[in-house]
């Protein structure tokens, strides 16, 4: 590793103690050093930082590394995490084993795990306004006032089902232990390439999750609600908990597998399952 990319979240490592130490280390070992102070409001990093790079170590939470896998995916940039919050499923490496961690990397002791992202697209009278990326969830979801939302799935063109719910999570195997997890649905193994669809709250007895091949193409309908019409624009849709975009009836969100996967630098010889024991343990 020659040039290296660090991004802090401020808000995680306020007093910067924990940056200096990353940087300190790295270039002790020679490595060139390229800084990034971010803050929630970014959504991208300047592209002059991203020359040369040849990966990023992010320290915050999985937030902050979803805040900017987008970008560094489509330069083929791998990702390092240092968890800075509370349980971080993407952030592999924990503050206290940071030194450890470095050296392994400098060295060239890892692996890279290629993650499956999803592309979600919303239209609006049959004409696409927003298209975004996602490393864990495309939401839909009730904004505001309590009611229960009505949408069609369709499934490659063809119909699933009807829902009466509080929404709907389409969720790649990465956000299968974040929103997923809390609605019910299944963990998959990170490195799987695979869809699934969760229900949150259904008015049914039918409730489980379905899960489908990542290429397969899910859409959503959006349809009236039993609610008064001043209500029914309090829906939105979610790329990772963030990129709002409000939703009306007749509006319709397409989500599939991305063509791009971010790349998560691996250094723990652990199994997933081991990961998942020790974070359930801490939460």
């Amino acid at each position: 590793m020659k040039k290296i990319l660090v991004i802090t979240n401020r808000y995680k490592d306020e007093e910067l103690f924990i940056t200096e130490k990353v940087c300190k280390h790295l270039e002790d070992a020679g490595v060139e050093v390229i800084r990034a102070i971010v803050d929630r409001k970014m959504k991208t990093l300047n592209e002059v930082l991203l020359g040369d790079v040849e990966c990023a170590i992010v320290l915050g939470g999985d937030g902050t590394i979803m805040q900017f896998a987008n970008q560094l995916s489509q330069v083929d940039i791998p990702i390092l995490g240092i968890n800075m919050g509370h349980v971080g499923y993407l952030a592999e490496v924990d503050s206290d084993h940071v030194e450890e961690a470095l050296s392994r990397l400098v060295s060239g002791n890892f692996k890279v795990q290629r993650r499956m992202m999803i592309t979600g697209t919303v239209k609006k009278k049959g004409k696409e306004v927003l298209r975004n990326t996602a490393v864990n969830d495309v939401v839909i979801t009730r904004n505001g006032r309590l009611q229960v939302i009505n949408f069609n799935i369709y499934v490659n063109g063809n119909f699933l089902k009807n829902y009466n719910a509080d929404g709907v999570i389409l969720s790649t195997p990465t956000g299968s232990t974040a929103y997923n997890l809390s609605a019910g649905g299944p963990i998959v193994d990170p490195g799987a390439e695979i869809l699934i669809i969760t229900p949150i709250s259904p008015h049914t007895l039918m409730n489980r999750s379905l899960v489908l091949n990542a290429t397969d193409n899910v859409e959503i309908e959006v349809l009236p609600t039993h609610e008064e019409e001043e209500y029914e624009e309090m829906m939105e849709v979610d790329f990772d908990g963030k990129d709002n975009g409000k939703l009306v009836p007749g509006d319709r969100v397409g989500v599939t597998g991305a063509d791009c996967h971010v790349k998560m630098i691996c250094l723990n010889p652990v199994s997933f399952m081991e990961t998942l024991h020790r974070k359930m343990k801490e939460s």
